[in-house]
């Protein structure tokens, strides 16, 4: 799960959590300004994410 804001200086953050039954848990948050207009990069990160979680934990 991930969910993006804009800090003071205009920069997008994307913050990367993991929700399971028991609780939400947050993983990592970068700044996406300078790729936020492209999916490809995030897809990137989130792809990263997933297979340091390991994919058959992911739903």
């Amino acid at each position: 799960m991930s969910n993006a804001w804009m800090n003071k200086k205009q920069r997008c953050i994307i913050n990367f959590l993991v929700n399971s039954f028991v609780r939400t848990m947050f993983i990592k948050s970068v700044d996406g300004s300078n790729f936020v207009k492209t999916g490809e990069k995030l897809f990137e990160l989130l792809d990263s994410i997933v297979e340091d979680i390991r994919e058959e934990k992911v739903v």
